[in-house]
C-alpha cells in the first residue's frame, strides 16, 4: 500500500453526543492508512464545550497530528467545512460527521480506489446503527429506496437531479475539493455540492462496502428523514419544485461550467419549471406536458401527478405515511 499520499480528515463539531463521539475518535485513531492528518474546527460557540471537546480528541487521538480550532460564533456544518477546506493541508480531504463510527479500513480502501480510478472523488456505501451501536441496516439503500450508488464518469447530470452521496463517507482530491470554494451554501448541502463539483469536473469512484457505520437517531441531522416539513401540496411546491429553481438559477448564474454542462442546468430548470406550472394549474393540456417526463423519472412523475390532482385531506395523509414509513421519494 502507498501510503505516501496525505490523507487530511475533516471534522467540525457541534456540542456532540460526548459518548458517541469518543467512538468516532477511538474509529480515527485505528485507521490502518498511516499518513494522516486531522483538522478539527468547533462550532459550539461555547468555551466550555469546546474545551471538553478538544481534551476528548487530546486523550483519544494518539497516532495521528490534529489542529484544533473554534468558531467564534456558530456558523453552521456548511460553512464551519467550508472553512475546514480552505484551511488545510494535503493530496486527500475525508469529511467526518461527529457521530458515526469509521471502519478502520475505510482511507486505505477509499484511497486504494481513488488512486487506481484517477478519480476526482470516491465514496463509499455505509451501514446503520442506532444509539446502542446495534445495527440496525446493512446498507444505505434499505431505508432510502431511491437511492442509486453510481460510478465513473459523465455524472453532472446525474448529480444535479439526485443526491446518493453521504458526506461522511467521501474521499475528494483537496485539489478539487479547494476549487470548489466557495460553497452555494444557501442551496446545496457541501456533500451535494463537492459530489456534483467533482462529476463536472471528470471520474467518480466507488466502493460497495459500508465503510461507516452511520449513527441513525435523533440528534443527527440527516438520518432517515423523508420529505421533512413538508405535509401538503403547498408545502411541497414552495420547499421542493422552487427551492429546487433557485438552486439551478443560483448556479447557472455564479458558476463557470463547460457548455455541456451548462445546457444540463436549462433542460433541468425546463424540467421544474413544467411541473410547477401543472402543480399551479392542473390542466389537461399541462398534464400531458409532464407525461413527456415519464422516461426520466417514471415513479417521480406519478408521484407528483397524484398530490396535484388529489384532495388535500389525501396528499396529507400520503405525507404522513411517507414520515412515518420512511420510504424516500
Amino acid at each position: 500500500m502507498n501510503n505516501k499520499k496525505k490523507v487530511v480528515i475533516l471534522l467540525a463539531t457541534y456540542r456532540p453526543n460526548m459518548v458517541f463521539f469518543e467512538k468516532l475518535l477511538t474509529s480515527l485513531n485505528q485507521q490502518d492508512y498511516s499518513n494522516l492528518e486531522l483538522y478539527i474546527r468547533d462550532d459550539s460557540a461555547d468555551k466550555e464545550w469546546s474545551s471538553e471537546i478538544k481534551l476528548m480528541v487530546s486523550t483519544v487521538i494518539t497516532k495521528i497530528t490534529f489542529h484544533f480550532e473554534e468558531n467564534e460564533i456558530n456558523l453552521g456544518s456548511n460553512r464551519t467545512f467550508e472553512l475546514l477546506t480552505k484551511e488545510c493541508i494535503g493530496d486527500y480531504l475525508a469529511y467526518c460527521d461527529q457521530d458515526d463510527i469509521w471502519e478502520p479500513y475505510k482511507i486505505s480502501k477509499l484511497i486504494y480506489e481513488i488512486e487506481k480510478e484517477d478519480a476526482e472523488m470516491c465514496y463509499s456505501d455505509l451501514s446503520l446503527i442506532d444509539e446502542s451501536d446495534k445495527k440496525i441496516a446493512n446498507s444505505f439503500r434499505e431505508i432510502k429506496k431511491r437511492v442509486v450508488h453510481v460510478s465513473g464518469e459523465h455524472l453532472f447530470d446525474y448529480f444535479l437531479r439526485r443526491s446518493s452521496v453521504t458526506g461522511c463517507t467521501m474521499l475528494v482530491k483537496a485539489d478539487t475539493a479547494k476549487k470548489s470554494l466557495p460553497f452555494p451554501i444557501d442551496y446545496m448541502v457541501h456533500d451535494q455540492w463537492i459530489t456534483l463539483f467533482c462529476a463536472s469536473k471528470g471520474k467518480i469512484a466507488y466502493v460497495s462496502d459500508p465503510l461507516i457505520r452511520y449513527r441513525l437517531y435523533s440528534g443527527n441531522q440527516i438520518g432517515a428523514s423523508v420529505l421533512p416539513n413538508i405535509f401538503s401540496k403547498q408545502d411541497y411546491l414552495k420547499d421542493r419544485l422552487f427551492k429546487e429553481v433557485d438552486k439551478l438559477t443560483f448556479l447557472e448564474n455564479n458558476y463557470k461550467f463547460s457548455i455541456d454542462n451548462e445546457k444540463m442546468i436549462q433542460r433541468e430548470l425546463l424540467f421544474f419549471k413544467d411541473r410547477i406550472l401543472f402543480f399551479e394549474r392542473t390542466s389537461l393540456f399541462n398534464l400531458l406536458n409532464i407525461l413527456k417526463y415519464l422516461k426520466k423519472d417514471t415513479q417521480l412523475i406519478i408521484f407528483e401527478i397524484f398530490i396535484a390532482m388529489m384532495p388535500k385531506w389525501m396528499v396529507s395523509k400520503l405525507f404522513s405515511k411517507l414520515h412515518h414509513n420512511k420510504v424516500g421519494v
